[in-house]
């Protein structure tokens, strides 16, 4: 998740990489609506319409797979190329498609190698970058060119983006670094953002820091959503994270009599006794993370319940069946 958000940060339209070179962030899991097995970002130059597929190599894999699983995704990008180029506005051609390998530090020589061999076993291999995200929280992205095979200028990218990630950039992975949300961001990663931002708007007001209103948590992500339709996306990302905040007993209504906000839409109140914004957060997020896992096993249990029940009575006619 790291990886990933410090990716985003750089590229994000006004974050540190952007600001110098034509590379843009344009979609977060490009491939997830076609059907294709997807890469983990993309990001796009706004000059020439070139694409950059960042592929993200978890710790369980290894590296061989992680390129026999580029491979399968380039394969999909080349077959949805009219697709993809309108959904994310870059008219893009297949010669124009550079693919980075985003890894940990540790694993830059191992990867490294791992391609270095498969270039040596195909007569016309796809081109390969790697990444490497350092830093305890994910703050620096630099390319790595030190292959054991064929080291030096042919594993950089080229023009200002080669120079860039050549020497290195930090990244600050922080909330005013990366204000954009996705649709599928993490449970907690929202958290962090968003009740800080809340508390912060009682700052001119006789309400309580520790509360906000439905139509205010609304607005903000459509403020801060990338991509398409989002208000309607807002909307429905409001309805999920109350939802799920509400379970974990991180707020609770305010009863109407009690609305200080009076803006139209239910207010809620964070179930904490801290003033400073921070403090808020930091008050929530201590057993956040206990409350989170508990929630998701409770959620994993009755999932294999109901599996188990089909698998002892078979699948169960709803009641529309009877009406039928």
């Amino acid at each position: 998740m790291k990886l990933r958000t410090t990716l985003m940060a750089a590229f994000l339209r006004n974050g540190p990489i952007e600001r110098v070179t034509n590379w843009e962030f344009k979609k977060l899991f490009p491939l997830r609506t076609l059907d294709v097995d997807s890469v983990d970002v993309l990001i796009g130059n706004q000059t020439d319409g070139s694409i950059i597929l960042i592929i993200i190599l978890p710790l369980r894999k290894r590296p061989e797979t992680g390129i026999s699983d580029a491979i399968e995704m380039l394969e999909g990008v080349r077959t949805n190329n009219s697709t993809l180029s309108d959904d994310i506005g870059l008219d893009f051609r297949n010669d124009r498609i550079q693919t980075a390998i985003a890894i940990e530090p540790s694993r830059a020589n191992d990867t490294a190698t791992a391609i270095g061999q498969y270039e040596e076993s195909n007569g016309d291999p796809e081109e390969f970058y790697v990444w490497r995200i350092s830093g305890t929280e994910g703050e620096k992205i630099e390319v790595y060119t030190d292959f054991p095979s064929t080291p030096g200028q042919n594993r950089r990218h080229n023009d200002e983006l080669g120079r860039v990630l050549d020497n290195g950039r930090e990244i600050m992975d922080s909330p005013h670094v990366l204000p954009d949300f996705f649709y599928d961001s993490h449970h907690s990663l929202l958290l962090e953002h968003t009740v800080t931002v809340m508390a912060s708007n009682r700052r001119e007001s006789e309400v309580p820091n520790t509360h906000f209103s439905r139509q205010e948590l609304q607005n903000y992500y459509s403020d801060t959503l990338h991509g398409s339709d989002s208000d309607h996306k807002a909307s429905q990302l409001t309805d999920r994270v109350l939802e799920l905040w509400g379970h974990l007993r991180v707020i609770t209504e305010i009863k109407s009599s009690n609305d200080q906000i009076d803006d139209g839409s239910t207010s809620y109140r964070f179930k904490s006794r801290k003033q400073n914004p921070k403090s808020i957060y930091d008050d929530i997020a201590e057993e956040y993370d206990k409350k989170s896992i508990e929630f998701l096993l409770e959620i994993e249990a009755i999932n294999e319940a109901i599996e188990q029940f089909q698998e002892d009575k078979g699948v169960q006619s709803d009641l529309a069946a009877y009406n039928a």
